[in-house]
């Protein structure tokens, strides 16, 4: 499986480092620039369970003061998500796109299944940063963020 998976890096020209490795675990990092900062991606395979795990981790931590208002922007956010979820540590700030699944690695569509949610997790923490950072920086209020990013009805009406 591994070696599959480290083939698919390097088709895809993709810069990664082997993070651990053994018989039920491996884990890499990918590096990617985007449009709003750099961000590294760490893929999570558990082997014996067919698990694989795919985390953005945001380059800054979450300031202290600013951990509530971030809290609140996920968990508007991840309300309108099919698919991953935003995590944030309260205690150290780590902020994390996290989008995880079952997978098959004898499969014809592995390589295509890996690829798309590491498309998902790319896109949606691009699409989120800016807002983050509003948050973090501009002291934006984190509903005012969401409905601007979203623009979806009113929740609170619900």
């Amino acid at each position: 499986m591994n070696n599959s998976l480290t083939d698919i890096f390097e088709k895809n020209k993709f810069i990664y480092q082997n993070v651990y490795s053994n018989p039920h675990r491996s884990c890499y990092v990918l590096k990617f620039s985007m449009n709003t900062c750099d961000t590294d991606y760490y893929i999570e395979i558990c082997s014996g369970k067919k698990l694989m795990f795919v985390y953005a981790v945001f380059p800054i931590k979450i300031p202290l003061a600013k951990r509530t208002d971030m809290a609140v922007f996920t968990a508007l956010f991840n309300n309108n998500l099919t698919t991953g979820c935003w995590e944030i540590n309260m205690l150290d700030g780590t902020l994390k796109f996290r989008i995880s699944y079952i997978y098959d690695d004898d499969s014809n569509n592995f390589e295509h299944n890996l690829l798309e949610n590491l498309d998902l997790s790319i896109k949606y923490t691009d699409i989120c940063s800016p807002s983050i950072m509003s948050v973090i920086f501009a002291n934006a209020n984190p509903y005012d963020v969401f409905m601007e990013l979203t623009g979806k009805i009113d929740i609170t009406m619900n």
